[in-house]
């Protein structure tokens, strides 16, 4: 039996990390469901869907929103099994050379060919990761430290690094779209490729069963090197207005799976479906004028570390998420290497006013947040947070923006809100708080203390990284630069009829590891 891959946590764009499609873009948590109508997989066909169509059907300008749409057309390099080890993919080996993780070495799977009938080569995963580069996409940041690429023969690529990168293995599996090779042929037609797939996974689109934005319809691909890993003779996924919407389908048996949120989970349960959940995203409010440019008092970090004793993360998530949240103080997760099983931050209202007057603030200070307006969480736990808040003298002053008004208006605000992708602390590091953190550090804050752990960490090998990560967290949590309050999860509702096999607080099993049920 083949491994099967997971349904990712995906690094998140700018966009990702700040608009409404925050609860959208953790990988199955940005889908719902739809499909054509008829009994339950009916005829060998799998009908799961989402609320949210792809961006594009390029993995090297998709983002977390297109995993259900590229999954079936692409097998990574690397696949994360579901219990989370790294298998063989069309990568049988990968290595680093030497110490100080500077060098990689990949070697490919022999015999495999693409969709359209063109071979795996080294030559062809260079020019494949090349256009990730190009393409300025969610991958090219993690991308940016390889310096050369040389093959070494048919089947090996050899990677030099300008600095160290200790996650290449996981940057190549499906969780963070780089893994996922193009052919040769697709590369050399960029508008067929952003509508069209060129992969090597056990299903091509079918354009003339496809309308974009509407429905997309996958069928065998007779070349496919591991035919007996392919459950389904056909897969579809229909985009549908909304969750609601997506339920309604489930219920009558127009489809077979749903990925959503907690917002439908009483219902799903309610009428009989299997639910099951994954802690997806660190959600809360981002502190980011750390220097105090547009808001003074932020630039102490004792009123910054007060504002987290403030808030009572398990009242908050209990009323917010019921049982599916888990109340959170630190930008990580349970099964992370940097996550903590003690909390940092207690809620303390008492603590939290002897910081403020100590930073010389008895009589408080007004906050200004900008969060999306859409969809309604954000917002909600804002408002919930001001409540807090507001006890120990802080008054949070919220202006909800449409989505994209949101996401550029991130330096006209000295906090926004928060919603990451559960993440290993390097990645969230180059995305949220170094210096050059391409999504959220929007005033370019910088703590030397912190660059100092990250450069260690990237050297490091795999035990001595954990400690270091640890270190990490534990640093950014010290310095008070994010308020996180709640892990909220990505959730599947599905028939009986479908075997999803999710294992505990790990990402979900890829679309393509599903399978009838009774059958393994």
């Amino acid at each position: 039996m083949s491994s099967r891959p997971v349904l990712s946590r995906p690094v998140l764009s700018r966009r990702e990390f700040t608009l409404g499609g925050l609860l959208l873009a953790a990988g199955l948590a940005a889908g719902a469901c739809g499909g054509p109508s008829g009994s339950p997989a009916a005829n060998g066909t799998l009908r799961i869907g989402q609320y949210w169509p792809p961006t594009s059907l390029d993995p090297a300008k998709a983002g977390g929103e297109s995993q259900l749409f590229l999954q079936p057309a692409y097998d990574p390099l690397i696949h994360r099994a579901a219990d989370g080890s790294y298998q063989p993919g069309l990568a049988t080996a990968w290595r680093y050379l030497g110490t100080g993780n500077k060098a990689f070495e990949i070697t490919l799977r022999d015999g495999v060919t693409f969709g359209d009938g063109s071979p795996l080569t080294a030559d062809g995963l260079k020019a494949s990761i090349e256009h990730f580069r190009r393409s300025a996409g969610q991958a090219a940041a993690f991308l940016a430290p390889i310096d050369t690429m040389t093959p070494q023969g048919r089947l090996v690529l050899r990677l030099a690094l300008s600095e160290p990168h200790p996650l290449l293995p996981s940057l190549f599996t499906q969780d963070f779209l780089a893994g996922y090779v193009i052919s040769p042929a697709g590369l050399a037609t960029p508008a067929e490729l952003a509508t069209r797939t060129f992969g090597a996974g056990p299903y091509v689109l079918l354009p003339a069963e496809t309308v974009a934005n509407d429905h997309y319809t996958y069928g065998p691909d007779p070349k496919y090197w591991n035919s007996s890993g392919r459950f389904y003779d056909k897969i579809t996924i229909k985009v549908l207005p909304n969750e609601n919407t997506a339920l309604a389908a489930l219920k009558t048996a127009q489809v077979d799976v749903v990925a959503g949120s907690y917002t439908i989970a009483d219902g799903a349960k309610a009428a009989g479906f299997e639910v099951t959940s994954s802690p997806a995203i660190v959600m809360g409010l981002q502190l980011n004028d750390r220097a105090g440019t547009l808001c003074p008092p932020l630039a102490d970090v004792r009123v910054r570390q007060a504002l987290n004793h403030a808030v009572d993360r398990v009242k908050i998530t209990t009323a917010l998420l019921g049982e599916y949240g888990i109340p959170v103080d630190q930008p990580s997760a349970p099964g992370e290497d940097g996550y903590s099983e003690r909390p940092f931050y207690t809620h303390d209202p008492g603590k939290a006013r002897q910081l403020l007057a100590e930073a010389g603030l008895t009589g408080g200070f007004t906050l200004p947040v900008v969060v999306p307006s859409t969809p309604a969480f954000p917002g909600d736990l804002a408002q919930a947070i001001a409540s807090d808040l507001q006890q120990v003298g802080v008054t949070l002053r919220i202006t909800a923006k449409e989505p994209a008004s949101a996401n550029t208006a991130l330096t006209q605000f000295p906090a926004s809100s928060m919603g990451w992708g559960v993440l290993p602390a390097y990645f969230m590091g180059r995305g949220l708080w170094l210096r050059d953190a391409i999504g959220m550090n929007p005033f370019h804050s910088s703590d030397p203390e912190l660059e100092r752990l990250d450069q260690a960490a990237a050297a490091a090998d795999a035990q001595a990284r954990t400690a270091l990560d640890k270190q990490i967290i534990r640093r950014v949590v010290e310095l008070g630069w994010f308020l996180p309050v709640c892990l909220s999860p990505g959730m599947l509702f599905y028939r009986d009829t479908v075997g999803v096999d999710p294992v505990p607080g790990k990402p979900f099993p890829s679309v393509t590891a599903w399978h009838p049920a009774g059958r393994a």
